[in-house]
């Protein structure tokens, strides 16, 4: 496999190619082959010959509909158009294609065993009033465009309870947050604690993370908001999953209690 033409060109490209890393930038490249003014490629090999992309697609079980799609893409040089296809048909075989090569690509993820697990860090301001006070973690996340294998779905498993606390304890600072659940109509419902422990107790993965805004009045009680950094975020947010499937969650939302983060309260009649 390792020894196929198309693999020892794109390892020139990055020899990293069969990590976690390497094989979610190849398909993320794979995808951006219809934007290529907007990405930026780890395998230039893509765009240099676009024979290497219908090879990946190629490779592993095909059959005659792969083999129609494949005779068409040939015989229509325009479907590699930097401004998309022209017909519906093209972007239906692309799309074809593309699904064929992350589906061979996740079996080459199976077969090797390459996590389909990246670990995020974050750094968030735990006590505000104190220089240099930030709280560093690390947590499991789920790689662009990979799949999760047995032994992926364990670390995120185990990684539900340091999560959870890690939430808690950045709710509970000096300066509290304000903490809701979120209902399914979104809806948020005052928490505590002890109720975000209890949901985690059910969960087989959590996701965490912070949002904050810049906020501008453009007009009578509107107001415009653009993404932010803050040691101190206005919301930060946690996310558990109780199935594998992708079905069911739990979420909580935690809010900065200066009302200043919201200022359209203050003008609001």
């Amino acid at each position: 496999m390792f020894t196929l033409p198309v693999f020892q060109l794109l390892l020139q490209d990055n020899p990293d190619l069969f990590t976690t890393e390497g094989l979610s930038s190849l398909l993320l490249d794979s995808q951006g082959l219809k934007c290529t003014q907007h990405h930026k490629f780890t395998y230039p090999s893509l765009l240099r010959d676009k024979s290497v992309y219908l090879e990946l697609a190629q490779w592993g079980d095909s059959n005659a509909l792969d083999a129609e799609i494949i005779r068409r893409f040939k015989a229509s040089p325009k479907i590699w158009a930097a401004n998309g296809c022209e017909t519906v048909q093209e972007s239906s075989d692309f799309l074809f294609l593309f699904g064929k090569i992350r589906d061979n690509l996740h079996e080459l993820q199976r077969s090797i065993g390459i996590s389909g697990v990246s670990h995020h860090n974050t750094a968030i301001r735990v006590r505000p009033w104190r220089w240099r006070s930030h709280r560093l973690f690390s947590y499991p996340a789920v790689k662009e465009q990979l799949i999760l294998l047995d032994s992926d779905r364990l670390k995120f498993q185990q990684s539900v309870r340091e999560i959870t606390k890690y939430f808690i304890s950045l709710v509970q600072m000096r300066t509290a947050y304000n903490l809701f659940s979120v209902d399914e109509n979104e809806k948020k419902i005052p928490a505590s604690a002890t109720a975000v422990q209890k949901a985690a107790s059910k969960a087989v993965r959590a996701d965490i993370y912070a949002t904050s805004h810049d906020w501008q009045q453009t007009g009578a009680n509107c107001w415009e908001g653009k993404r932010a950094y803050k040691v101190d975020p206005d919301e930060i947010h946690l996310c558990l999953h109780l199935d594998w499937d992708e079905n069911e969650f739990i979420f909580f939302d935690a809010h900065h209690p200066d009302p200043k983060r919201c200022p359209w309260l203050d003008t609001a009649e």
